[in-house]
Formats: C-alpha cells, sequence, structure tokens
C-alpha cells in the first residue's frame, strides 16, 4: 500500500471538501432538524466517492471537455440554489420544531433534495471530477490516493452531520430557527447567484 498517496489523497480530499458550500450547508441543516441525517450523509459520501473514482479514471478525457459545458452546469446549478434559497426564506416563519413526521413521503423528498443539491453544485464537479481527477495524475498510486480522499469524504460529511445532530438539542426556540433558516436561505442564494454572474 502507497501510504503516502493515500496520505496525500486524505488531506487534499479534506481540503477541498471542508469549504463551506450548498452541499455541506444542507447537511448542516438536516443534521439540526434530526430528519433523516444518515441516509443524507450516505448519499453525499457516496456521490462524492463515485465522482472522485471517476474523476481519477476518467481525468484524462475530462480534461479535454468544452468549456462551454462547465458553463452550462454553473447555469442550472446556479438556477437552482437561488430557487431553494428563496423557498427556504419563504418558508422561515413556519419551521417545525421537532417534526416527527419521518414517513415515505417525507423520506422521498429528502433523498430527491439530497441527490439534486448534491448534483446541481457544480463546483462539486469541479472539486472532484476535475480538480482531483487532474491532481491524481502525478501520484504513483491513483487507487491509493483517490482512497485516501473518499475516506476524507466520509469522516467530513458523518462528522459534519453527526455534529449538527448533537447541537440540535440546544436549538429548540423558533426564533433562532426563523434566523437559522434565512441564514442558509442567503447562503443558497448567494451561491446561486455567484455560479451564474462571478465564478
Amino acid at each position: 500500500m502507497s501510504i503516502s498517496d493515500f496520505i496525500q489523497g486524505f488531506i487534499i480530499g479534506s481540503s477541498l471538501i471542508i469549504a463551506i458550500g450548498p452541499q455541506n450547508l444542507y447537511v448542516i441543516n438536516q443534521g439540526l432538524k434530526k430528519n433523516f441525517i444518515f441516509i443524507v450523509v450516505l448519499i453525499c459520501s457516496l456521490s462524492d466517492s463515485l465522482l472522485i473514482i471517476s474523476g481519477i479514471y476518467l481525468s484524462n478525457n475530462i480534461l479535454k471537455l468544452n468549456p462551454s459545458i462547465i458553463t452550462i452546469m454553473k447555469l442550472i446549478g446556479g438556477i437552482w440554489l437561488i430557487l431553494y434559497g428563496i423557498n427556504k426564506i419563504k418558508n422561515s416563519r413556519h419551521h417545525i420544531i421537532n417534526n416527527k413526521e419521518f414517513n415515505e413521503n417525507n423520506f422521498i423528498k429528502v433523498v430527491i433534495t439530497t441527490l439534486a443539491i448534491t448534483y446541481a453544485n457544480p463546483h462539486v464537479y469541479l472539486d472532484t471530477l476535475i480538480l482531483l481527477g487532474s491532481i491524481s495524475v502525478n501520484f504513483d498510486s491513483k487507487f491509493y490516493f483517490g482512497l485516501g480522499a473518499i475516506l476524507a469524504s466520509f469522516i467530513f460529511f458523518f462528522s459534519l452531520g453527526y455534529f449538527s445532530n448533537f447541537l440540535s438539542q440546544y436549538i429548540k426556540s423558533p426564533k433562532i430557527w426563523f434566523y437559522i433558516d434565512n441564514a442558509i436561505g442567503l447562503l443558497m442564494l448567494f451561491y446561486g447567484l455567484f455560479f451564474i454572474f462571478i465564478s
């Protein structure tokens, strides 16, 4: 086992994923709400793993992609995040504390939203497919480099989700939830506009 490649994959993967973005904000929000947090962090981790593997083993082809594809991804992802942020702010006054209606419909909604917020985020492709994929060509063992990056993803998402879950016991006031929902909504709006007009 190439320990050096594994460790560097872990470090580089951690440095890319730790920045607070739309996906991480969603994980924090679900953790605070205690809403299917295991399935949320599992989907995020597995999605990251799939994209990391794809980026590493398709790196030569991905680097040849037409730049307009990235622009289209940013536009679609930005619009989706803006709509999500507006909806979050709009419903901030109607937040239900300790909502236990974890029925099948709610479960499906959470799964679909998690997938959407993961794959509609253009930076997830830039970080995993393109950046990690291009960096991996510099290592003797792409397998262990990728394994390190995947482990970093699992540790990060599970830690973020369950730490937020732990903090939820101290956040019970509707007023606090009003500010949390509005803050997350505004940040989603910011990221949406950033993807469209700046990045």
